[in-house]
């Protein structure tokens, strides 16, 4: 009877000793994706604020605005649950619930703004891409509906067509700068292109006419210098011969500094 104990006893502490252990691995797996889901909410808000910030006002139409802010508000309530210990979280998830909240009160812009360096297009162009990624794992996830979704995707496209608009808008102003005429028509056209695409011109009216006026005075400008140039009177044939001679003087001249310097 005494062994019958014993061996009972045994299965017993194997038994808890297993149980312990699973509770342990249990444990340290809870506490490990706690932690994994700490670090990726907590670099899913600094990346949402920091895109916030990025973008200049009254660059993204209400709607946007808002969304982007119910990400916000969404990552810090989140992280005020999951760490409630640190306060800060908390102080931000009211923050910017406050300011969202404010957005949605604020009436409708039709104000646009032009970005006026190709780093500061690029740096929003990749921050609209991220936005749009995350429409989408929203909409997957039913966080947002299918409709409205689609009404983000359709913002976001526009804003990317602004964006590259400005951008040859941009160019074209450096190729005046350089006195590069013909580039600066040919970059002009290409944001005319993409303005005149159905379903833009309304909304991008004040652009198409900023475009249309400096098409029309480069278009101007490099007349009036074909102009000038072919009615410049043509050299003789003594002011060719001169020149010539000059010419073959100078590459003499040349020459022998050249040899002077290899000898």
């Amino acid at each position: 009877m005494t062994q019958v104990y014993i061996i009972a006893g045994v299965i017993i502490l194997i038994a808890a000793s297993i149980c312990l252990v699973f509770i342990k691995q249990t444990i340290t797996k809870r506490k490990k994706e706690k932690k994994r889901l700490h670090r990726a909410l907590d670099k899913r808000a600094k990346d949402l604020v920091q895109m916030l910030n990025a973008f200049p006002p009254h660059f993204l139409p209400k709607d946007l605005t808002v969304f982007l802010f119910r990400c916000i508000v969404d990552s810090y309530e989140q992280l005020s649950k999951l760490s409630p210990k640190e306060t800060e979280y908390l102080e931000h998830y009211k923050s910017f619930t406050a300011q969202m909240e404010t957005a949605m009160r604020a009436p409708k812009t039709s104000e646009e703004t032009t970005l006026q360096s190709s780093a500061q297009i690029n740096e929003i162009r990749q921050y609209l891409n991220y936005l749009g990624r995350f429409s989408q794992k929203w909409m997957e996830r039913g966080n947002i509906s299918l409709k409205q979704y689609a009404n983000y995707k359709d913002i976001i496209k526009k804003l990317i067509t602004q964006l590259m608009v400005d951008n040859y808008i941009f160019s074209a102003k450096q190729a005046i700068q350089m006195d590069k005429a013909k580039l600066a028509i040919h970059y002009y056209m290409l944001g005319k292109q993409l303005l005149t695409k159905e379903g833009t011109i309304a909304s991008k009216k004040r652009r198409l006419e900023v475009i249309d006026h400096e098409l029309i005075r480069l278009e101007a400008q490099i007349k009036k210098q074909e102009q000038a140039e072919a009615s410049a009177p043509a050299k003789s044939d003594g002011e060719e011969a001169e020149e010539e001679k000059q010419w073959q003087e100078f590459e003499e001249d040349a020459n022998w500094k050249k040899k002077n310097v290899y000898d």
